[in-house]
């Protein structure tokens, strides 16, 4: 989903507990290995800074060239935005695989990092 279609002050909104609510739709992004989502909560200057990092395999290619933010749905039924309206946006590497010779599909694998007091945002369907 661009990060033009989120909603403005997704991290304060947040902090002050205010629930957060996507009406957007989104690309579906069909993942070929599982996924990893990792949190590190550390504190900068006195404040909490959360840095989140996914990591998964895609034969789709993503569009890179406009600021992209992540949904994140989890097997326990919990939803997460990686990304905001306003700037720093997340980070997105890739790096492409070529197919292997018994006739597997080339893939790409893209690690997504996001630096805020609130890197990874829980919403609500």
């Amino acid at each position: 989903m661009p990060c033009s279609n989120l909603p403005a002050d997704l991290i304060y909104q947040v902090l002050a507990d205010y629930p957060v609510t996507i009406s957007g739709s989104a690309t579906p992004i069909s993942i070929k290995s599982i996924p990893v989502c990792e949190l590190e909560e550390s504190p900068d200057n006195n404040t909490p800074t959360e840095k989140v990092k996914l990591i998964f395999t895609t034969l789709d290619t993503l569009p890179t060239s406009t600021p992209l933010a992540f949904l994140i749905s989890t097997v326990n039924n919990k939803h997460y935005i990686i990304g905001t309206h306003e700037r720093l946006y997340p980070t997105i590497k890739c790096s492409s695989s070529t197919s292997k010779p018994d006739g597997e599909a080339a893939s790409v694998k893209y690690e997504v990092s996001f630096t805020a007091r609130k890197a990874l945002i829980p919403y609500t369907v």
